[in-house]
């Protein structure tokens, strides 16, 4: 028998992903390289990337609003919890600019290795 995972929706698909990914990279590492699996591959890191990015975006904008009516303190007791609230956004939004360069890089890479073909031996 399993037991319910109680934890947020959100969090079991986010390690549900991560795991998949690290799942992914040890079949590739003992796959023969291919370039289709090399194209498909780059088409998944794309729309993993803008859902990186889309993920990142929500939390900014629950994170900035979240001192909005309820009380929130920082357990260090030194910092001003809207500090560090700030702080958590703009490293949001920093990992959002992050994610669109590696976006970027990786349909690029995409695009690369479309063209690439291989010659069948007669």
């Amino acid at each position: 028998m399993t037991e319910r995972d109680e934890r947020p929706t959100a969090v079991v698909h986010a390690e549900r992903g991560a795991q998949a990914w690290r799942a992914a990279e040890m079949a590739q590492r003992m796959t023969a390289p291919d370039h289709s699996d090399f194209y498909a591959l780059a088409g998944e890191l794309v729309d993993t990337l803008r859902a990186v990015e889309a993920l990142a975006a929500v939390l900014a904008q629950q994170v900035a609003g979240y001192a909005a009516g309820r009380p929130v303190y920082d357990d260090s007791g030194v910092i001003e919890p809207r500090t560090r609230l700030r702080a958590g956004v703009l490293a949001l939004a920093e990992l959002r600019h992050g994610v669109a360069e590696g976006e970027r890089a990786v349909n690029a890479f995409w695009n690369a290795i479309s063209h690439i073909g291989v010659e069948v031996a007669s």
